[in-house]
């Protein structure tokens, strides 16, 4: 019995120090994305993701990185390869999660940056993917604010490029609105991302 009870307490500090291991490695990578050292802190998320070997949130965030990063650049080479490692990233986090909405959210703004990077080369065979990965994020969490308000983003630059009215969407805007009021997240350093950009993408609607 008392070997039982040994063997079970080494099995929670081992838990247990993992668990603060992560938790160091993800505050810190966070600190380093924070002070735009945007290459060491997707390298540091990268290295968690290999060491924790089951949890997708490391390469989701390695991979938003290397995104957000194209939609400020005009270095061609820079973005194509960017997005390729972002894409490889994606990929590793959805060998851990499946059908995961938010996984499929950013994988929707990976291909809106080469159509916005590119659009004759890119825009008929990536805008497709955007539509299609937000409506399949959107089944699975209808009430996911990201997808509510990034879709509607997209959906008003469509507008806007057929020549229709992209305040149509806005009420869409309005939906995202009340869903992050109500987001309400318990794992740690779970996606909550996306509410300081309501107001840029309310501009459409003025």
């Amino acid at each position: 019995m008392k070997t039982i009870i040994l063997i079970a307490s080494f099995f929670i500090v081992l838990t247990s120090n993992a668990q603060q291991a992560y938790e160091k490695g993800m505050g810190k990578a966070f600190e380093l994305w924070g002070n735009q050292k945007n290459d060491e802190a997707a390298n540091l998320f990268e290295r968690i993701g290999r060491a924790e070997k089951d949890n997708w949130l490391p390469f989701y965030y390695a991979a938003q990185i290397h995104i957000i990063k194209t939609f400020n650049t005009k270095d061609a080479e820079e973005i194509e390869s960017r997005l390729k490692k972002a894409q490889n990233y994606l990929n590793e986090a959805k060998t851990f999660s499946k059908d995961n909405a938010e996984i499929l959210i950013l994988e929707a703004m990976l291909n809106t940056a080469y159509v916005v990077y590119d659009g004759t080369k890119y825009g008929m065979t990536h805008s497709p993917k955007v539509e299609e990965l937000y409506q399949r994020a959107k089944k699975i969490e209808p009430e996911n604010p990201r997808a509510t308000l990034y879709h509607a983003e997209w959906q008003m630059g469509a507008a806007k490029f057929w020549g229709k009215d992209p305040k149509a969407f806005c009420p869409e805007i309005e939906k995202a609105i009340l869903y992050f009021e109500k987001e309400s997240n318990t794992t740690p350093f779970y996606p909550d991302w996306g509410k300081d950009q309501i107001k840029r993408i309310q501009q459409n609607c003025e």
